[in-house]
């Protein structure tokens, strides 16, 4: 008995301790932090107005967590190649690079009050060497290097009259200097075109190719090649047909050579690395033909992604409940509509009362076919297990804050 006794305030101490008390779930932020962690590529969407605040900066912080915690030491993101290569050189010839610098390469979409934090945790590894950034677009954002340097940099490789010439019709396209006596048409793009071709058999010939300073503005030039085969392409076309099919030629051809962009971008490093991408969902999604809406007929960046890597990289999507959001910067916003009944954003928040619900992919395929809007905000049914490896519900979207000029 006296045995007992003794037990007794020790028992009474057991029942007391933390470790009776129920433990917490997992929030949807460590919940999608653990389904990333392991991953190669782990690829965050939007949606494809980029004009949604409260995924932005959710996105930020899940960046920082992914390099912090899980040893990601790769960003890349939708936006021009070119500023990021160029940040790359200086880099290497140990030449400062500044936070403005890193704001510019990312562009004007994303100039916004919620990305402003990841800037300077992006600049700063950068010059620690802890981490990498690439643009995988071949398109030329405003106001950036690329647009103000670049082809006085990249003409010179030309010799004779043709350096000239292409000098010339490229300084003007570039300040976008174009009147009746100069205007811009197709065979303006064709002869523009031509000068990248030029340069990029010049760069790519035998006795200039094997000298690593060359690699990278024969990386720009053959991204240029691309974009402006494209638009080519566009300026020739004869005009729609009022009800024809939309014409998805040029918006796969800018996804496969986003892919082709991240395959160089991976190929420059002898380690694997693990890599964030930062993107649209409509470029992300892995497969997208069992969408019941014109978007089946896109051939995504993330297709080639899958095809390539299979589990080893994650494609997570965003939408939200109610709420309103911008296009990239504009003023505007745009109020979204009442979810739909049964759709996953209206399930997602049936007696749920936290702001956020993660659906994982074993969720998503049980739910099987459902409407709902992580592309583009409009209303979509799909089996969206076969699209995104994850999906993330706000309760509330909103628009962005622009940075104060």
């Amino acid at each position: 008995m006296r045995h007992l006794l003794l037990l007794l305030p020790l028992l009474s101490s057991c029942a007391a301790s933390p470790r009776s008390e129920a433990v917490a779930p997992p929030s949807d932020a460590d919940r999608i932090v653990r389904d990333l962690c392991d991953k190669r590529l782990a690829l965050l969407g939007e949606d494809s107005n980029h004009g949604s605040a409260t995924t932005v900066a959710f996105k930020v912080e899940l960046t920082r967590r992914l390099v912090e915690e899980c040893q990601f030491d790769a960003f890349f993101i939708e936006a021009g190649t070119y500023d990021f290569l160029k940040i790359q050189t200086l880099l290497k010839a140990g030449q400062p690079v500044s936070d403005d610098r890193v704001a510019a390469a990312i562009g004007g979409l994303w100039a916004n009050q919620e990305m402003a934090p990841l800037i300077p945790f992006l600049a700063r590894h950068l010059r620690a060497g802890t981490l990498v950034a690439g643009g995988i677009d071949d398109q030329i954002n405003r106001g950036t290097y690329a647009q103000k340097q670049m082809a006085r940099e990249l003409i010179p490789f030309l010799t004779g009259p043709r350096q000239a010439e292409c000098g010339a019709a490229l300084e003007r396209h570039m300040a976008w200097r174009y009147d009746a006596a100069h205007p811009y048409t197709a065979e303006t793009a064709k002869f523009i075109l031509g000068c990248w071709t030029e340069l990029a058999s010049v760069l790519a010939s035998s006795d200039v190719a094997a000298t690593p300073e060359r690699q990278v503005p024969l990386q720009m030039v053959r991204n240029l090649e691309r974009n402006y085969t494209r638009e080519v392409a566009l300026m020739s076309q004869a005009p729609e047909q009022p009800g024809a099919p939309q014409d998805w030629s040029r918006s796969n051809a800018r996804d496969h050579s986003m892919f082709m962009n991240l395959e160089w971008l991976l190929s420059q490093s002898p380690q694997p690395r693990k890599a964030i991408v930062w993107l649209a969902t409509v470029h992300a999604a892995k497969d997208v033909t069992g969408v019941d809406a014109d978007d089946r007929h896109r051939i995504p960046f993330g297709s080639y992604v899958h095809a390539r890597f299979g589990e080893q990289a994650f494609v997570l999507g965003f939408s939200a409940h109610s709420g309103s959001y911008s296009l990239g910067n504009t003023p505007r916003t745009h109020a979204l509509a009442p979810a739909a009944a049964d759709s996953l954003e209206d399930w997602a928040f049936l007696d749920h009362t936290a702001d956020t619900r993660y659906l994982d992919g074993r969720q998503l395929r049980d739910l099987g076919p459902r409407m709902a809007r992580p592309l583009t905000y409009s209303w979509m049914k799909a089996p969206w297990a076969t699209v995104m490896d994850g999906l993330l519900i706000f309760r509330e979207e909103r628009p962005p804050h622009p940075v104060p000029r």
